[in-house]
């Protein structure tokens, strides 16, 4: 049995490959439905084609096949999918949206709901897309979140048919540029005036002085900082690279000594117990805080403002500072330092040496003293080039060397253009060597 019709939709039932397929073919004409069968036919022989549990998926309503893949990708432990929390309260079951790729999905699944999984087309996406542009949302967050969907789409065998007629968003790559020393020292400056941004403080303070990613301090626990070598270890992170030993220095070091002394005020040191743990609604040393993203933008948008009292003039770049910027301010700090790539790789927990230069951003001040040092190597020369001197050479000493120029102009010899022999002189050399 290849083609069958059942309520007036046909249907097919092949095996290719000892693999059994049956598939509606979503239509009431027979020619058309040969087509489509020849085309599934095509494409399982290809192994593109879902068969059993993955072509059950395929058939669920979108919202239904996105949980069973979220529950999935939670069960893999994938860095890119971890929970914030180390582990569930009272041992329940983790949430899976709130993981990276649940977020990112919030928005798809309000798009797609009322479509199964094997209906969404390239015209759908594409439609999806401009629904987002027209929210005023960034080209990047719909690239991020259209790749989100063809995975969810892969896994399920569908995204072979989809992916060359899907075009991602073009995301211009604006220059950055890294902080000054003085609106560096703002920032810092800023966080400490404060209590309640403490801890967003000495985690800058630590990121600026170690390239520590955010993932990694929230993990970091107080067995992990050897005091005696000032040494931190970075046991897990988003990467195999990222585990690493990183040297403290003083900077580093003092805001890993203010929270020693808070954790001795609350009773919470302990080698198990993470150095930045769970604060709100009660004290939990044994988990880390879900982050300090609200105290940072309030931070920042005051060290942004004028402060007549202390003569500080408005800073708009540290408005739109963001916490990881702070890493690629470190990285860029030690090139200008001329710190070997292979060392800062290794800080940074960098496997490629391109991300090591796509974290890096040369500060104005830097970029203007490289193009500095070709005016101070090109100054003294510049007015008497070989050309220049071989040419006043000729015109000055002209008279003296008559029997060379009559030589020249011989027949089957070079002219010299009379063109040559006439010309001013145009270079202050030449004028000094024609007074």
């Amino acid at each position: 049995m290849s083609t069958y019709k059942r309520k007036g939709i046909y249907h097919c039932d092949f095996t290719v490959n000892g693999e059994r397929y049956r598939q509606t073919l979503e239509t009431t004409d027979w020619r058309e439905a040969k087509k489509r069968e020849d085309e599934l036919k095509a494409r399982a022989r290809e192994g593109k084609l879902a068969s059993g549990l993955t072509a059950h998926l395929s058939r669920l309503p979108f919202c239904q096949a996105l949980d069973q893949y979220l529950a999935e990708c939670l069960l893999r432990f994938e860095p890119g999918n971890a929970v914030h929390s180390s582990s569930p309260r009272n041992g329940s079951k983790p949430d899976f949206r709130k993981t990276w790729e649940g977020r990112l999905t919030e928005r798809l699944r309000t798009f797609f709901a009322s479509k199964r999984l094997n209906q969404i087309t390239a015209d759908d996406i594409r439609l999806f897309q401009a629904h987002r542009l027209g929210k005023g949302k960034h080209p990047a967050t719909i690239k991020h979140e259209t790749k989100a969907l063809l995975r969810l789409l892969k896994r399920a065998k569908l995204a072979s048919s989809l992916r060359d007629e899907v075009r991602l968003l073009t995301v211009r790559k604006e220059p950055k540029t890294m902080l000054t020393e003085a609106e560096k020292q703002r920032v810092f400056e800023t966080a400490a005036r404060k209590p309640g941004w403490q801890t967003a403080y000495w985690a800058a303070v630590l990121t600026a002085n170690s390239t520590m990613r955010p993932v990694e301090l929230r993990r970091l626990q107080w067995r992990d900082i050897d005091p005696f070598q000032k040494l931190v270890t970075v046991r897990r992170s988003k990467t195999d690279a990222g585990s690493r030993v990183i040297p403290l220095n003083p900077e580093a070091w003092n805001a890993i000594a203010g929270m020693k002394s808070r954790a001795d005020v609350l009773g919470t040191y302990a080698p198990e117990n993470h150095v930045f743990h769970r604060l709100w609604p009660k004290i939990e040393p044994g988990r880390p805080m879900a982050g300090w993203r609200s105290a940072w933008r309030t931070l920042r948008k005051s060290a942004a403002a004028a402060n007549k009292e202390k003569g500080w003039e408005e800073m708009p770049k540290l408005a739109k500072l963001r916490f990881y910027d702070l890493r690629h301010q470190a990285i860029t700090e030690m090139l200008e330092a001329g710190v070997p790539e292979g060392v800062i790789r290794e800080i940074a927990g960098h496997v490629d040496p391109a991300m090591t230069m796509h974290y890096s951003h040369p500060r104005l001040a830097a970029r203007r003293a490289a193009v500095e040092t070709l005016v101070r190597a090109q100054a003294p020369p510049a007015l008497e080039s070989h050309v220049t001197n071989h040419v006043t050479k000729c015109l000055t000493d002209g008279v003296g060397n008559s029997e060379v120029l009559e030589s020249i102009g011989t027949p089957g010899g070079i002219r010299t253009p009379d063109l040559l022999l006439r010309r001013q002189p145009l270079y202050p050399s030449e004028l000094q060597a024609h007074s």
